[in-house]
């Protein structure tokens, strides 16, 4: 059972330590390296100047804190691994499955008729190893009857058995099996249809979101399919281009200003308007999601026309990261995750949290804000 919170213009911290209870089906406890509280993460937090190309300005984020996350997995190591498996509703969850140890996970706590079939917005996923697999927003699965985008930041616990994955459709014009199972496209969505997904729950929005990027990329889909877009060859040497550039000056500027350490997160701009961020409690789980995430960002900026209104000051982009007073909403697994959403007419930020045994111990893991367009 899932509860939710809502509570009006209270600081986002607040709430951030109160326990919820829910259920998800196979669930085990996760090993928290570290504990600390999102507060002591956001008060280490500082903001460098940006690296800017074009209309793109990207601000590194860096922390004085440590936090172990090596015990994490990411969708793209569990599905390199062999140990996460994403299918079509209806296929993972029969009695025919079976775990690679040979053993049949238990029944999962149902969210859909027993007889269902597949749905654009519900796929079903299992987490075969022994660690909890992070899966963020965005995140761009491939294959099945259409390819699909992770709908919610969430943690999926070790050992899971099949629990549902809510997604978004991103390639409106197929419905029809593809060559194999469903794998990671090693992708994240730019930020328009990230918030379409999370903010909005608009499949329509991403649909649409979908098609403004086609176009803003001159890469038409026969299907409609966002993964055809990153793929098409203009558009992906045009990426990989200039995220080298990017990501090589990212280098050398973190090296000269910082000691130890490195980059947990980023802020960004585009043509001089804050817009995203995303920070991590670690540089090491940063750099997982980096070399796809900067991709994302340069998809962005290619659907804004460039005014040349400047870049916004390294303390304008503090400020943007750090504010979040607003409508709270809290969603929580037991033994899993706590996402924390809070709400403005501006933006939205949404925190998740890894939680420990009945919730006593949770370590930050992904924060997320965006601006609302």
């Amino acid at each position: 059972m899932r509860k939710i919170w809502r509570l009006f213009i209270l600081p986002c911290l607040l709430v951030l330590g109160y326990p919820l209870w829910a259920q998800i089906a196979g669930s085990r406890p996760i090993p928290i390296p570290d504990v600390y509280s999102v507060e002591q993460f956001r008060d280490s937090w500082r903001v460098l100047e940006p690296i800017t190309r074009g209309n793109l300005s990207i601000f590194p984020v860096v922390s004085r804190l440590r936090a172990d996350t090596s015990g994490f997995m990411t969708l793209d190591e569990g599905v390199a691994a062999g140990v996460i498996k994403i299918s079509e509703r209806g296929q993972l969850e029969t009695p025919l499955y079976r775990n690679r140890d040979g053993v049949r996970p238990p029944r999962p706590v149902p969210s859909w008729p027993q007889s269902g079939g597949p749905s654009v917005n519900e796929l079903v996923l299992v987490n075969e190893s022994s660690r909890p697999l992070i899966l963020l927003a965005g995140e761009v699965v491939s294959g099945g009857k259409q390819n699909r985008i992770v709908g919610a930041d969430l943690v999926v616990p070790p050992k899971s058995g099949p629990v549902p994955l809510s997604v978004f459709c991103v390639e409106h014009g197929r419905w029809t099996p593809g060559a194999g199972g469903f794998g990671s496209a090693q992708a994240i969505a730019h930020p328009k249809i990230r918030m379409q997904a999370q903010l909005n729950q608009s499949q329509t929005g991403v649909w649409e979101a979908v098609g403004g990027a086609a176009m803003a990329a001159r890469a038409p889909s026969p299907t409609q399919s966002y993964v055809d877009v990153l793929q098409n060859p203009e558009v992906k040497r045009d990426l990989d281009s200039a995220a080298a550039s990017i990501e090589g000056e990212y280098d050398r500027e973190l090296r000269d200003r910082i000691r130890e350490g490195g980059a947990v997160g980023v802020v960004v701009a585009i043509d001089g308007e804050l817009v995203w961020s995303d920070v991590f409690p670690s540089a090491q789980l940063f750099g997982k999601y980096w070399p796809k995430l900067l991709r994302s960002y340069l998809m962005e900026s290619k659907g804004y026309a460039a005014w040349g209104k400047g870049v916004p000051t390294a303390k304008a982009a503090e400020k943007f990261l750090l504010e979040c007073r607003g409508h709270v909403n809290v969603d929580t697994e037991a033994d899993a995750y706590r996402r924390t959403q809070i709400s403005t007419d501006e933006y939205q930020v949404v925190a998740l949290e890894a939680l420990g045994e009945s919730e006593k111990v949770n370590l930050l893991l992904h924060y997320n804000k965006m601006a609302r367009g």
